[in-house]
């Protein structure tokens, strides 16, 4: 469908988190091709794994056949 007012809502929401998941390879390229992976690796913070880990996390939120993320809570 070219016009997205076409869409139902499911389709929109699916649209919407394919678009995210581009986004997220166009991010993941360019951290790769500007060397930050290590940056990237390092913890952010006390809370938190390094920002790969959230990268992959959305990723993993995004993937409508997955489960695992439905049992995660918000970030305080």
């Amino acid at each position: 469908m070219n016009n997205p007012h076409q869409f139902n809502y499911a389709q929109q929401l699916e649209h919407r988190l394919a678009m995210v998941l581009d986004d997220i390879n166009i991010l993941k390229k360019f951290i790769s091709e500007q060397g930050l992976g290590e940056i990237f690796e390092n913890k952010c913070t006390a809370t938190s794994d390094g920002a790969y880990c959230n990268i992959h996390n959305i990723e993993i939120a995004c993937d409508l056949k997955d489960d695992e993320s439905l049992s995660w809570g918000m970030f305080k």
